[in-house]
């Protein structure tokens, strides 16, 4: 049996062949007693008959990662990659080096409890399905023998608002907003080099083609990458609808698929915005509605965000969480206060479901109940007499 005494203390190690016939050993030292090491080895060999690698306990945020970029990342849109780099960044705040066999269920909920502290539950639940897709194939390898998360509850806010993080723009704002970007507009893309140069004085006083996305946005509740990925071959100006049947890729600059098979749509919009979007035809060869006039490309979605910022800051509104997407949102609460019908909504921004539309938007209930009680009672008041 490998036990042996080794000056005043036991030491086991135990060995054994991979599928290549490779041999492996594996000790542990530092045990008191005869007893102590013939458990450890006793354990290790049950683990081994079992098909446990004991050989491989790879720290758990560096094994998340592998599991990402090999089975994952590969296949995934721009969108998913950033939420895996954005689910990377509490796995490693929170375990640093720990070795993923070293993990407990106790452990794990502590976790989780910490997540749900400073995340909202939805929030959590995403990160979980990242984190236990990757445990899942540790099993799978053998290289732990069981799920360390079962049992374990997810935490996080319930609460449906989100003005905590988000000033979101009222009726009138919205309206600002879209008036500065028409007014702002400008049918070509500043480069990086003229903006150094000239910038200052004409980032303020004048846009660029980001003003025309960012409009679009407001006008139709499209993502951003969404937005971008228009081409001009998606107008229908003689119907008054557009496109939306693919989303602008970053990385490799060129179409890919919308969100989810849902996403993909037609959609009415305001006969004006066809006018406007015609400028752009005379500084643009591109097929992209939005191509630049030098690349043939549409704006990045920093630079259009970046865009939206001055404009914010022009009309005195607060930039702090406020992104491209934020017009999204404010897209879908003008809808709502039209008293626009949820299913209608949930079509129009390319939801799977009307729970997630209702889970997103919900807290606008809220602000609306106070109008739709007195809407009820106006309506019954009116049946007697």
């Amino acid at each position: 049996m490998g036990v042996f005494k080794r000056g005043k203390t036991w030491t086991a190690r135990v060995f054994w062949r991979d599928q290549q016939k490779k041999r492996h050993s594996a000790s542990q030292g530092g045990f008191k007693t005869k007893k102590e090491a013939s458990d450890w080895f006793n354990d290790k060999k049950a683990e081994l008959n079992k098909g446990i690698n004991i050989g491989n306990n790879p720290e758990f945020v560096a094994y998340f990662w592998k599991n990402y970029e090999v089975f994952h990342k590969p296949h995934c849109r721009y969108e998913t990659r950033r939420s895996y780099h954005t689910a990377k960044l509490p796995l490693k705040d929170y375990w640093g080096n720990t070795k993923i066999k070293d993990i407990t269920p106790t452990m794990w909920q502590a976790f989780l409890n910490k997540l749900g502290k400073h995340y909202a539950k939805t929030s959590v639940k995403n990160f979980y399905k990242k984190y236990h897709s990757a445990i899942k194939m540790a099993m799978q390898e053998g290289i732990i023998i069981s799920d360390f998360t079962y049992g374990t509850k997810i935490t996080g806010s319930t609460a449906r608002t989100r003005k905590d993080k988000v000033a979101f723009p009222s009726l009138a704002h919205t309206k600002d907003i879209l008036n500065k970007l028409i007014e702002r507009r400008s049918p070509y893309l500043m480069s990086a080099k003229e903006i150094t140069t000239y910038g200052r004085k004409i980032g303020k006083d004048k846009g660029n083609i980001c003003d025309y996305v960012l409009a679009l946005q407001i006008l139709t509740g499209a993502r951003i990458g969404e937005a971008l990925a228009l081409r001009w071959e998606d107008l229908h100006p003689d119907n008054n609808t557009i496109d939306i049947h693919h989303s602008y890729n970053p990385d490799t600059r060129e179409l890919g698929p919308t969100k989810t098979p849902s996403s993909y749509r037609t959609i009415a919009i305001s006969p004006q915005i066809f006018p406007l979007l015609d400028e752009l035809k005379e500084h643009n060869n591109s097929e992209y509605v939005f191509g630049s006039p030098t690349t043939g490309k549409p704006p990045t979605a920093k630079s259009t965000g970046d865009e939206l910022k001055r404009v914010l800051k022009l009309l005195n509104l607060p930039t702090l969480g406020f992104t491209t997407h934020t017009l999204r949102h404010a897209h879908a609460a003008i809808l709502l206060h039209k008293k626009v019908d949820w299913y209608y909504i949930m079509q129009r921004l390319g939801h799977s479901s009307l729970n997630t539309t209702l889970n997103i938007y919900g807290y606008l209930i809220d602000e609306t109940k106070e109008i739709d009680e007195q809407l009820v009672i106006d309506s019954f008041t009116k049946m007697f007499g």
